[in-house]
């Protein structure tokens, strides 16, 4: 027992039931008959669920393995854990967005399922699949007395009879037990391979079920998910024979408990890991319908499991519940079933447990617990061609927010179960309001994403290192300076001390395959006429330099105007003018925010859509000069988003000063969970402009900060 744990179960009743938690491996919601299956027979589940309550509405905490293993194992989250992916989990690509890194075990000071019941003076056993860690960190490091692994129980991928080896250890271990007059309950954890690919074909069943199959006719074509194909029909006769062999696995425990006189005295949970595998980049091997896709997805179809809770003489036989719950509402749940009754709010190291207790539910005291969010964090790339993202059920609405797509979906799954209508254009309101409970979760645990390719090293923008440089570099320093660092791209802050080495900019810029992303410059109301602006055009033509322009119109003549609609006009009317003659020679202009009224998020969207005839015009937005509208930030983001050319981030606290070095605002998590939620793409800047810092030093400091905030990639 770790020497962190700091809450005391309560002692066990002299009945206390024994518990057998069984576990099946990528089983499908609708993969048992009594689910509804079309094609797959299990007699035994059948008749287990027959004993007790079968939950329609089950939800694993991950649509993969190990996060949800390690969500049953502790009651928390999986992100809470660390383990994010399943272990190891697949590395992005070069072209992908960089992944955080998954842990690699479920950590040892993590207070599991074995060390809870073995503080209430349970007897443990583990037998099968773990996939929470290797030598170091399995089963008997992590609570479990008895433990029957694949190196007794041979290669699971490839050997059909390895399920009916977990089936024997878990005789042995009951006989045992008989032998030895052992007067403590026990927690036995038996967790199977089937059906989890290769899938193998089961000598009792295959012949059966390809009869089965060849009645059906010629199988419907498979679905588009976007890079996936989902297989529309349950027609994979190996299949069929393998959920055959677990629900004959399944049997054979029942039966053990049965012929040693338990049965009437343990609790039997059975369930799945996550949904069936049925979407990959060709058809997987089950159909998850009425569900949309499979395994590794956030849709239905790979998080919703089937889930049964059988006590004889507590809870009511064939039962059913439409309760909503998660894998992590085990823990209370079996903890309070069997008498430990450990609060959901018992501070459990290193924090409180996520789930709740089902008790009130299977002893039929209520019909549902008070409504509850729900959450999936899956930030990885996937064999199943899944791409990072997330998802939120609220009551019936269901958000699902693709992160690597940029693109957000919205069901009513009330309405539509299959997910096949996105409301999300309908509801732009409930979108928003979904995203940012969804951000302010992540924030609260701890989430750690893929990271946008914007935020690369090399795709960041940096600003203000000139001229805010103490060490006041020439332009072939500064170039090499930003190639040592890994930036790829300026933008340039000029002042009249820099004219005259302009030529030399480009050309160090040039040489170090440095990119001018934009030029920094402040204009009048009449740009046509204004000599300034006419000699940086003059300078970019002539250099044949296509850039962004980060143009500052002076807020004080603006302020002058005193009807503020007027004031819109004659401010659009000078960016039309200096978008035109930049247009000219291929450049676009951001109208850039620079504090004042012409500033403010609200009058730059009025601006830009006096404008929106203009293809080359929008809006550059500066966290350091927008202190007055931090607490307003996220709707004006949504607003400003269809013109957004750039995002200028620095360290931001409200109230603090206005350039701290990024990382060490108090802000900073929450901006760039405010550009996720957007999922603004486009280019971020980083900037400093504390001239007494040297530019090297605080570039250094501020990519640390982000990569801080970021976290480890693959």
């Amino acid at each position: 027992m770790p020497a962190s744990w700091g809450a005391e179960l309560s002692p066990i009743g002299a009945t206390a039931p024994n518990v057998v938690f069984i576990l099946a491996d990528d089983l499908g919601w609708r993969d048992l008959s009594c689910y509804g299956s079309p094609l797959c027979e299990t007699p035994h589940i059948d008749a287990l669920a027959a004993t007790g309550m079968r939950f329609t509405n089950a939800y694993s905490a991950a649509s993969i393995c190990s996060p949800t293993r390690a969500s049953l194992m502790t009651g928390k989250h999986p992100v809470r854990t660390g383990v994010t992916d399943y272990i190891p989990g697949l590395k992005s690509k070069p072209e992908q967005m960089r992944t955080p890194r998954t842990a690699r075990q479920l950590a040892l000071e993590e207070v599991t399922l074995g060390e809870m019941f073995q503080q209430a003076g349970y007897e443990t056993m583990y037998a099968g699949k773990w996939h929470l860690g290797g030598v170091g960190y399995e089963p008997p490091d992590q609570g479990f007395d008895v433990y029957v692994g694949d190196r007794q129980l041979g290669p699971h991928g490839r050997d059909w009879t390895v399920g009916t080896r977990i089936t024997a250890a878990f005789d042995e271990f009951v006989t045992a037990r008989q032998a030895a007059e052992a007067s403590a309950p026990f927690l036995a954890y038996l967790s199977f391979h089937e059906p989890h690919i290769p899938i193998l074909e089961y000598p009792e069943h295959i012949n059966h079920f390809q009869q089965k199959v060849a009645g059906l006719g010629e199988s419907p074509a498979p679905r588009a998910e976007r890079e996936g194909r989902t297989r529309m029909r349950q027609d994979d006769a190996a299949y069929g024979s393998e959920v055959a062999g677990l629900d004959d696995l399944v049997g054979q425990v029942v039966a053990t408990l049965d012929h040693a006189g338990l049965r009437e005295e343990t609790l039997i949970v059975f369930y799945s890991d996550n949904g069936g595998l049925s979407t990959k980049s060709q058809p997987g091997p089950t159909s998850n319908l009425p569900l949309r896709a499979g395994k590794g997805w956030l849709y239905e179809g790979g998080l919703r499991v089937p889930l049964l809770v059988s006590l004889p003489g507590k809870i009511e036989p064939a039962s059913v519940s439409d309760q909503l719950t998660v894998s992590y509402d085990l823990v209370p749940t079996l903890l309070d079933l069997v008498g430990a009754e450990v609060s959901v709010n018992n501070a459990l190291p290193p924090q409180a447990l996520d789930g709740r207790s089902l008790q009130p539910i299977l002893l039929g005291d209520v019909e549902s617990l008070p409504a509850r969010a729900e959450y999936w964090h899956y930030p990885h790339y996937h064999g199943s061609t899944w791409a990072p993202g997330a998802a939120m059920r609220d009551g019936d609405w269901k958000l699902i927010q693709f992160d690597h797509y940029g693109q957000v979906e919205l069901y009513n799954l009330a309405e539509d179960p299959s997910e096949t209508k996105d409301l999300a254009a309908e509801h732009p309101e409930r979108v928003a309001d979904m995203q940012q409970r969804l951000a302010a979760w992540q924030a609260s645990v701890g989430a750690r994403f893929a990271q946008p390719k914007n935020l690369a090293v090399e795709e960041l923008v940096a600003w203000c290192i000139v001229p805010f440089d103490a060490s006041r570099r020439g332009p072939e320093a500064r170039a090499q300076m930003l190639q040592e660092l890994g930036l790829r791209k300026l933008a340039y802050d000029w002042r009249e001390e820099h004219v005259a080495t302009w030529d030399a900019e480009i050309d160090a810029l040039a040489a170090h395959d440095i990119e001018l992303t934009a030029f920094w410059c402040s204009s009048s109301l009449s740009p046509g006429q204004d000599p300034g602006t006419q000699r940086i055009l003059d300078f970019l033509r002539r250099r044949q330099v296509t850039t962004q322009l980060w143009v500052m119109l002076p807020d004080h003549e603006l302020s002058k105007i005193d009807d503020e609609a007027e004031r819109v006009q004659r401010a659009a009317l000078a960016l039309r003018q200096y978008a035109e003659l930049a247009g000219e020679i291929g450049c676009q202009v951001g109208l850039y925010n620079h504090g004042g009224w012409i500033g403010r998020p609200e009058i730059m969207v009025r601006v830009m859509r006096e404008l929106s005839d203009l293809d080359n015009l929008g809006i550059v937005y500066n966290l350091h000069h927008a202190h007055g509208e931090l607490d307003q930030f996220p709707t004006a983001l949504r607003a400003m988003l269809p013109y957004l050319m750039c995002v200028n981030l620095n360290g931001t606290t409200v109230g603090g000063e206005k350039i701290v070095t990024l990382g060490e605002g108090t802000l900073d998590a929450e901006i760039l969970g405010w550009l996720r939620q957007v999922q603004y793409s486009g280019p971020i800047g980083i900037l400093d402009h504390r001239g007494q810092l040297d530019a090297k030093e605080s570039l250094e400091m501020n990519l640390t900060g982000l990569r801080a905030l970021i976290g480890p990639v693959e």
